[in-house]
């Protein structure tokens, strides 16, 4: 049962690995169909999901880059960021992070990393938080749109695949979603359904002013992360996968 996250080096667990054998085994050829190498969860892809992040520290506190650490990167990826990443950090921070950075340098392996290199935290947050007129934001994502550069060529693989998740394993590449029956072995675990309403909105505070995390605003996962994998797949692939899902009625992200 050999697995690994697609975008990464990372092989999962044993016991991720097992239940991702179980989950898809029985909904093969059922809900989960499977087209070439890939693996396609109709249901999950089609789970509701609003990515409000500009508004997600104004209703939760924080957002998910607070406190967080980015998957490992691997080929293309890494190799476009390496080139960038202290431009970006002297180009959009002035707290001394890029300067200790220069000293630590990017990466740091720990028990959270499950010491695979990730790209190290700064005051408890992702290096590459930062905030601009009061809006938090990846300093990757900015310094890529002022360069003209597509965002998934320099940001880590796995901060664009969310809510998505991609598992490469024996039995093909499983192209799902965050559900509560995929927090088994997703990468993200159950810790986003119990404490943001973009993937629960059940976490969505009854006295939120409406248009935080508003109702229209959830449209089926496979949409936020679509123009990731048309940027690593290709258009026909991604049109190939989105035929066996139901979009109909959605507006595109």
């Amino acid at each position: 049962m050999r697995s690994r996250y697609y975008g990464t080096p990372e092989s999962l667990e044993f016991n991720e690995a097992l239940a991702v054998y179980e989950y898809v085994v029985p909904r093969l050829d059922k809900v989960i169909i499977r087209h070439g190498q890939y693996l396609i969860d109709t249901e999950a892809l089609c789970a509701p999901v609003n990515l409000d992040c500009f508004n997600c520290h104004l209703l939760h506190g924080h957002n998910c880059c607070e406190q967080g650490q980015p998957y490992s990167m691997h080929g293309d990826n890494l190799t476009a960021f390496e080139k960038h990443a202290f431009t970006i950090l002297h180009s959009y921070t002035h707290d001394g992070r890029a300067e200790e950075t220069e000293k630590k340098g990017l990466f740091e392996q720990t028990s959270n990393t499950n010491y695979y290199p990730s790209i190290r935290k700064f005051k408890g947050n992702c290096l590459y938080l930062i905030e601009d007129n009061g809006k938090r934001m990846c300093a990757i994502h900015r310094y890529a749109l002022d360069k003209g550069i597509h965002p998934a060529k320099l940001k880590p693989f796995s901060c664009s695949l969310f809510p998505l998740e991609i598992i490469e394993s024996d039995l093909g590449v499983l192209v799902t979603a965050l559900t509560p029956l995929t927090e088994r072995f997703s990468r993200w675990g159950d810790y986003y359904r119990n404490h943001y309403s973009c993937i629960n909105p059940e976490r969505r505070p009854h006295n939120a002013p409406n248009e935080y995390f508003a109702a229209d605003g959830y449209v089926p996962a496979w949409m936020w992360a679509r123009d990731l994998l048309v940027f690593y797949w290709g258009e026909d692939v991604v049109q190939e996968i989105e035929s066996f899902l139901t979009l109909s009625g959605t507006s595109q992200k």
